[in-house]
């Protein structure tokens, strides 16, 4: 195996993103190396070797920190929004459930009204869990405002294609993305 090749493998212990940046000027330097060192000596690969070993875990460890800070504010606004959009949703049920009371009210119109509460109260506290980085609670709460929503949908039909919006596409965006597994993205390979 050659010792550019060799040098090639080394540098997989640093991060994609670095790789794709400096990799190319890494292996030219290296290259320079191999012709001012005998690449046959222990010497030159126990430098070669506590170099990658001396920067690499520190590297890896700064691209692991910047997206976990990245992910932590994207769910911290996510969070935001959710309780933001639960604290209308409740309003809107209460100006719906006002409408509603000026007509005949059956049991299944005010069964749907109360699941529509209910769903954007579990919303609520599902956007605090997140906040509180309590992601079971956070993703039990989501669930259960999934259910509700759709079981308020299934009795009466009484939601508008906002609430519609908020009561099946929040929850389900949010619980693909604390079920989605944390790991930086490759961006490129030396």
């Amino acid at each position: 195996m050659s010792a550019e090749r060799i040098y090639r493998l080394l540098l997989r212990a640093y991060p994609p993103d670095f790789r794709a940046e400096y990799g190319r000027e890494m292996v030219l330097l290296f290259r320079d190396q191999c012709r001012e060192s005998d690449v046959r000596t222990l010497g030159f690969w126990t430098a070669v070797i506590c170099d990658v070993a001396r920067s690499a875990p520190a590297l890896r460890m700064e691209a692991w920190r910047q997206n976990t800070q990245t992910m932590e504010v994207s769910m911290k606004l996510a969070a935001m929004l959710t309780v933001l959009l639960a604290v209308l949703g409740i309003a809107s049920a209460v100006v719906e459930w006002v409408a509603g009371s000026k007509g005949a009210i059956d049991g299944r119109y005010v069964l749907a009204v109360v699941l529509g509460v209910l769903a954007s109260a579990l919303l609520l506290g599902a956007g605090v869990a997140i906040l509180l980085r309590r992601q079971q609670a956070a993703r039990l709460a989501l669930f259960a405002s999934l259910v509700s929503v759709v079981a308020a949908r299934l009795l009466f039909p009484w939601m508008s294609i906002f609430s519609q919006l908020v009561g099946f596409g929040l929850p389900v965006a949010l619980l693909i993305t604390l079920y989605w597994p944390r790991r930086a993205s490759p961006a490129g390979a030396a």
